[in-house]
């Protein structure tokens, strides 16, 4: 019996609690007058130093007007509500509904918090929820970071702003402009749609969709994104990068411009560092040296680049390899190309043009000067299919080596060493081959005009005939591993991107 008594009144004692929790009491007020409505209500007219309290919230004003049973009230003059987790509001009008704890305030609204503060000129608060709503163009302030837009969502309680129409994040260390944002204060976070800017040290930021982890600096964007910076763009469907580290992942149609590494990238999937310059690349790769039109172009299905200590570089593209400049063309399975030593190296068996001349052999390796093509070396069972000055038949030389020479990015001599042998036509001023020579020694060597072999020089020691061509047997027309191939000579469309800039 004592028990259930003792039950009975903390029933009574919690369900007092809780209707003096949500009914509005005053707590102070100069001036009271109270008038009772024919409705059985009660209508509570304060004036001067007026205090209100509902559960942990105050509200003071200059004046009051207070609805009972209804439980709501009207405020004017310097109206402040405070919450007990150190919420503030102030403003100048209030509407207050007790039963649903909610209220709209107007005119030099501000909403304070221990790390923010919005201003505005109306504002609608549910006390429930923690959320502040806003429809007119209002600045939340938050220690260096200011926040406008159009409508705005501030919810107090998990510290969430949602914002749309016209969003600016001012920041001192960025600044962002977008459609729609969600801010995560403590994490300093944003997740924004719709047409965006971030515009950070000399970096320009656009994208569709994304998120800024702005205390590391980090970017996940997505449905096309482009980063421009001195000396560098980057762009993608999808992007995560570090603006720190400027180093990242790009995801389809993905394009990196290093105008300071002198390279261009196009790829479905690129792994890039800016520096020291690191990228993995895959399926395919399009590679070239700059971004104007005069310049080399390959693609692979692998890409690698490094930089050493001494920031130069190596490039290792895999795989079905294929490249093209104006003056020399060719493809194999591995490119590999030195910048310290400008070298670049084709295996296995390179086929090469260059000009009315082809090349093959079972490795290369080709140097540079000045960006242009200096020297030649093939190893391992060389050949040479020339196209002679009738343009229908091919001269034709072979040799276990090659080494040769360019003028302004044109074959300019070669030697041939090894068992060499060399097949050449003779053509008469009509344009019409007369006959053929064949000639077999130590060494050969052949020297170019206009692209084109116009002197044959042998070594001592050799064998040499001439036959006229009407009579010429086809064994002494060609010269084993010297088919020609210029129909698969490589293109520009080939290795040119289809992305551009």
């Amino acid at each position: 019996m004592k028990r259930a008594f003792l039950i009975g009144w903390a029933l009574l004692f919690i369900c007092t609690s809780a209707r003096a929790q949500k009914t509005i009491r005053i707590l102070n007020s100069d001036h009271l007058e109270i008038k009772k409505q024919k409705n059985g209500s009660r209508v509570y007219y304060l004036q001067g130093n007026v205090g209100l309290q509902q559960d942990v919230a105050v509200m003071t004003s200059d004046s009051a007007i207070l609805i009972q049973p209804q439980n709501e009230f009207k405020a004017f003059g310097n109206v402040k509500i405070v919450q007990a987790d150190t919420t503030v509001v102030t403003g100048e009008r209030l509407d207050y509904k007790g039963e649903t704890r909610t209220f709209v305030i107007k005119d030099n609204v501000n909403l304070i918090t221990p790390n923010s503060k919005l201003s505005t000129q109306v504002l609608f608060y549910d006390r429930v929820t923690a959320n502040a709503y806003y429809t007119t163009r209002s600045t939340l302030y938050r220690n260096q970071l200011e926040l406008t837009a159009d409508i705005g969502t501030y919810n107090t309680r998990y510290e969430t702003v949602r914002l749309r129409g016209s969003v600016e994040a001012i920041d001192s260390a960025y600044t962002l402009f977008t459609d729609t944002l969600i801010y995560y204060p403590s994490m300093d976070s944003y997740d924004f749609a719709g047409p965006s800017t971030l515009l950070k040290d000399s970096t320009t930021i656009q994208c569709q969709v994304g998120r800024y982890e702005a205390n590391l600096s980090q970017l996940y964007l997505g449905n096309g994104a482009n980063i421009a910076s001195p000396k560098s763009f980057i762009r993608a469907d999808s992007i995560s990068y570090n603006l720190n580290d400027e180093s990242g992942e790009l995801f389809n149609k993905a394009l990196v411009a290093d105008t300071a590494q002198g390279l261009v990238l196009e790829s479905d999937y690129i792994d890039y560092v800016k520096k020291p310059n690191y990228v993995n690349a895959y399926s395919p790769v399009y590679y070239r040296q700059r971004m104007d039109e005069d310049t080399l172009y390959a693609i692979g299905d692998t890409l690698k680049i490094r930089e050493d200590s001494a920031e130069f570089h190596t490039v290792d593209l895999l795989f079905n390899t294929r490249f093209f400049s104006t003056d020399f063309q060719g493809n194999s399975r591995f490119f590999n190309f030195k910048e310290e030593t400008d070298v670049l190296t084709l295996f296995p068996k390179p086929l090469m043009w260059s000009k009315e001349n082809q090349f093959s052999c079972d490795s290369s390796l080709m140097t540079l000067r000045d960006e242009k093509l200096d020297s030649l070396f093939l190893n391992g069972n060389a050949a040479i299919v020339s196209l002679s000055k009738d343009s229908i038949h091919f001269d034709q030389a072979i040799g276990k080596r090659l080494e040769g020479n360019f003028l302004n990015n044109a074959v300019h001599a070669l030697r041939l060493e090894g068992n060499a042998e060399n097949i050449s036509h003779s053509i008469n001023d009509d344009g019409l081959v007369e006959g053929i020579s064949k000639s077999a020694c130590s060494w050969i060597e052949i020297q170019f005009k206009d692209g084109e072999a116009n002197k044959v020089k042998a070594g001592p020691g050799g064998e040499a005939s001439y036959v006229p061509w009407s009579s010429a047997p086809d064994e002494m027309k060609s010269l084993p591993r010297c088919t020609p191939a210029f129909n698969l000579r490589t293109t520009k469309a080939e290795t040119r991107p289809k992305i551009n800039l």
